[in-house]
């Protein structure tokens, strides 16, 4: 849960109630970060100083220049009773700290630097790594208020002092940031208010601080809404969460900054820790049960602290029950087994046996099973709830503040989102089996990066993870991270024997790492012995593949072909397995010259049903590529059209619309192969600008090679001007090089415009195909 705590003015003690809070939440389990965001006048470190055995290099500030990530600058208050207490402060406080802060420019940062997309990452990790994260927040109404208010918190905590100007402020800014909210591009739940009176001496005017008590628990009211149950029958709950979360004046901690729940016994109502302890409790709980506050404060309190120092998942003979009565309720039951997760559909009475809830297609009004498990939950927060609902409309507000997944027809993927939200500390040996399941699938859909996560908290599940650490080593090559996967497997083949299956995947895994590194013999021999290890005939399949392939690349053509034959043999019954590996075998004869061998492969793979549309695609373009070759230009022609009408990817279309052109060209000239390009240019999506640019620049170079520099003109040009609105740099150098080619005999001048401003964007450029317009340009403009 994410936090902010904000006032109006200052002078409100809004840091000091956020230390107290932060204190306690720590001291009862949770994972707690303070961030001090008051950029402008910090000091939420000043409160934790006494705590510290180092100092303070770095904060916020550097964070958000991107002279640090924020793991590198947190720091780790030693607060008595606390294990898990962070802070990252607001910067490094040295003579230069006032004016690298007041150089900081909001907008720049937000338009050039992608800052919301940076914050949006640090919050979900934020949100990984801690149970609870407090944001000290500016005052007033200010650029980073609104990232304050709006963008990061789930809750936001009002310090409201007793004045009008105060409580207007409040509400004003509670509106504003209801708005900005709204406004996010991001999936984000209703945000949660949580007002707190703040420094209110109600012992001397006890009359008018009652009054004032009133006042604000009606002004306040709309706010408690967005979490507060409407079924309660109390129309004084607001009152009451008002008297419970009044932090009182107490002149002895208005001197300095000290820590109030570090010194004091927080049972004493007439202390400051009694109602710090009350703002955490209700944090605790997810703002949920605030009745429970009200009317039996210890109660309340007390399930917040031993609910956080509970020992994680004790006792359960279940990982999830599922409620609800939908068809969609069992077949996410169905789904969560299939991954191995040990899951119950049950009824309330069974609420004691799970570890964990999923509320699937929650009703329109709270039911009293919903309310039994917020009532579990409530005693111990590392009990989660997952609400599976279409959108947050349908979430009931009870459940506003709850994880929650999309609702699908997709079971599978569902299934998966639950248990990547699903923590995995204390679940059990299994775990380790049920996220490598999860995060194969999520491999399947080509999310490596979500399942390289899912394998590696799979690893902390067991002592010997030798599955997970599979898996990790499949994920770091998908990933290009091949010396992290070969270190990964040489463990696990340190930990098996050498006729374990672990040792068959790890040997093929390091094939192919060896090869994607051109170490084409040290890939064999990983090769050969998984061959000896493997235990089907796919298995086989795959291995002769990897064999074929390295052979290729040692132009060992014959070896290779024998490889891929024995590959296609093994395929047997694998119908796309098979259709993929004539399609390759045919590829291999086109590169040996073998040009009736491989026409007669290709052909006979498009043919096959089985074959993957990409590899259809392919197998077409070698075609058109082997009948071009052979001055079959028509058939070159028929075998691309039916490649661009098979191709699923726009830049496909475009390329093998462009590749189409050429052979049009040399069959039958510039004009045929312009009309060509003209008449697919329209089947673009309207805002497809790099598509269109590719295309006009195609052209351009068309109307170049038949000396028509008019018709070239106007082509660079539009192909320009799409590169433009597609922010494509290189795009725009290729056609002002095409722009001044085609000035070059009759506009000199202009022609030495383009080159030069071609040579500008070229600085900002690196990489291969810099390299290659640099010498493109060079052709046209040599130096």
């Amino acid at each position: 849960m994410i936090v902010t705590f904000y006032s109006y003015k200052g002078g409100v003690g809004r840091s000091f109630c956020l230390a107290n809070v932060a204190v306690q939440l720590a001291r009862w389990g949770n994972r707690v970060l303070c961030v001090d965001f008051d950029l402008d006048a910090p000091g939420l470190h000043e409160y934790f100083r006494p705590f510290l055995n180092q100092a303070i290099d770095g904060g916020l500030a550097e964070v958000i220049t991107g002279e640090a990530e924020w793991t590198d600058v947190v720091v780790s208050p030693a607060v008595p009773e606390t294990t898990d207490l962070h802070l990252l402060a607001a910067g490094r406080m040295d003579e230069s700290y006032a004016d690298r802060a007041q150089a900081l420019s909001w907008p720049d940062l937000f338009a050039e630097h992608d800052l919301g997309w940076r914050f949006e990452k640090m919050r979900e990790e934020w949100e990984e790594y801690f149970d609870f994260v407090l944001i000290d927040s500016r005052t007033g109404v200010t650029d980073i208020g609104g990232i304050c208010t709006a963008q990061l918190p789930d809750v936001l905590v009002l310090c409201v002092a007793p004045n009008r100007q105060n409580l207007v402020g409040t509400l004003d800014v509670a509106k504003r940031a209801a708005a900005a909210r709204d406004r996010l591009p991001y999936d984000r739940a209703g945000l949660l208010y949580l007002p707190v009176l703040s420094r209110f001496d109600g012992r001397e005017e006890y009359e008018r601080a009652r009054t004032w008590r009133t006042t604000m628990a009606e002004q306040l009211a709309p706010l408690y809404t967005s979490w507060l149950p409407t079924d309660q029958n109390d129309d004084q709950l607001e009152l009451g969460l008002v008297e419970r979360t009044t932090v009182p004046y107490l002149p002895y901690w208005s001197f300095g900054e000290e820590i109030a729940v570090v010194g004091e016994r927080s049972g004493n109502p007439e202390t400051v820790s009694y109602f710090m302890d009350n703002i955490a409790a209700l944090l605790a709980h997810g703002l949920s049960d605030a009745d429970v506050l009200v009317s039996n404060r210890d109660t309340y309190v007390s399930a917040a602290r031993e609910g956080g120092q509970r020992t994680a998942g004790s006792g359960f003979r279940y990982d999830v029950l599922v409620h609800g009565t939908s068809a969609r309720a069992e077949q996410l039951t169905d789904g969560l087994k299939a991954l191995g997760v040990q899951t119950m559909h049950g009824r309330s009475a069974e609420l004691s046996v799970a570890r964990h809830f999923v509320i699937v297609d929650p009703p329109a009004r709270i039911s009293a099973g919903v309310q039994e498990i917020l009532d579990e939950v409530q005693l111990d927060p590392t009990r989660i709830v997952i609400v599976v609902a279409a959108s947050r409309t349908d979430v009931l507000r009870a459940l506003a503040s709850v994880p929650r997944v999309h609702a699908s027809d997709d079971i599978a993927s569902m299934a998966v989102d639950v248990v990547r939200m699903l923590p995995a500390e204390a679940a059990g040996s299994h775990w380790e089996s049920v996220l490598v399941r999860a995060s194969s699938w999520l491999r399947h859909l080509g999310h490596y990066r979500g399942a390289y996560e899912l394998a590696d908290r799979a690893t902390t599940t067991v002592e010997s993870p030798l599955a997970s650490v599979l898996q990790l080593a499949r994920l770091a090559v998908d990933l290009g991270r091949f010396d992290q996967a070969e270190n990964d497997l040489q463990r696990v083949l340190g930990h098996v024997s050498p006729d374990s299956r672990p040792a068959y995947h790890a040997h093929r895994l390091l094939g192919e790492i060896y090869t994607n590194k051109d170490d084409l013999v040290l890939a064999a021999r990983h090769f050969e012995v998984a061959l000896k290890g493997s235990t089907t005939d796919v298995e086989r399949a795959l291995v002769y593949r990897a064999l074929g392939y390295i052979e290729r690349r040692n132009t060992n053509y014959e070896l290779a072909s024998d490889h891929m034959i024995k590959a296609l043999r093994f395929s047997e019954g694998n119908d796309e397995l098979a259709a993929v590996l004539t399609f390759e075998l045919g590829a291999m004869k086109a590169d040996q010259g073998q040009v009736e061998q491989a026409d007669f492969l290709l052909r006979t793979t498009v043919e096959m049903a089985a074959l993957p549309a990409d590899y259809r695609v392919a197998a077409l373009r070698l075609l058109a590529y082997l009948a071009a070759d052979n001055s079959q230009d028509d058939s070159a022609v028929d075998f691309l059209r039916r490649a661009r009408d098979e191709a699923t990817e726009p830049q496909d279309r475009v390329d093998i619309s462009i590749e189409l052109a050429r052979v049009q060209q040399v069959a039958h000239g510039a004009d045929t192969a312009y009309q060509e390009l003209a008449r697919f240019l329209p089947s673009l999506a309207s805002d497809d600008h790099a598509g269109k640019a590719r295309l006009w620049e195609a052209m351009g170079n068309l109307r170049l090679d038949d000396q028509s520099r008019d018709l070239a003109l106007e082509a660079f040009a539009e192909a320009h001007r799409m590169s433009l609105r597609a922010g494509d740099r290189a795009g725009e150098v290729r056609a002002l090089i095409g722009l001044a080619e085609a000035h070059r005999i009759h506009n000199p001048g202009e022609s030495r415009a383009n080159r030069e401003e071609a040579r500008r964007l070229l600085t900002r450029l690196s990489g291969p195909e810099a390299d290659l317009l640099r010498r493109q340009l060079d052709a046209v403009d040599p130096r």
